[in-house]
């Protein structure tokens, strides 16, 4: 979604201009990223680089207001993909065994009944 997609899908109670606060302290992952670029071979670097942006990207959305009909589970799976991208290729270059993993997570999956219940 680029900026003007995500101008139009503005909800009308949050103008033009303003930003939504968010309490998310950056500074952990901007120091977690310094880590990755600084010791970290190419692949990784640019697989933590993609997650940053997804990430970014979903924060600045945040920040303007998310629209009533946009799905909050619908739009963390970019950032959970890239998430999981970037473990899949860290665990290939650094883990003994290299093999990857099934799940990434113990989160329930979408589809769960805890999510409507």
């Amino acid at each position: 979604m680029d900026l003007s997609e995500m101008e139009a899908s503005r909800p009308d109670a949050v103008p033009q201009g303003v930003v939504l606060p968010t309490t998310l302290d950056w500074r952990p992952w901007n120091e977690a990223l310094s880590m990755v670029n600084l010791v970290a071979d190419k692949e990784i670097a640019e697989a933590a680089h993609a997650l940053d942006e997804r990430i970014w990207r979903l924060h600045t959305m945040v920040k303007r207001g998310l629209a009533p009909e946009e799905n909050w589970l619908v739009l963390r799976l970019d950032v959970e993909s890239a998430q999981n991208n970037f473990i899949t290729v860290a665990r290939r270059q650094l883990s003994l065994a290299g093999d990857p993993l099934q799940r990434f997570s113990g989160r329930p999956a979408p589809d769960d009944p805890i999510w409507t219940s």
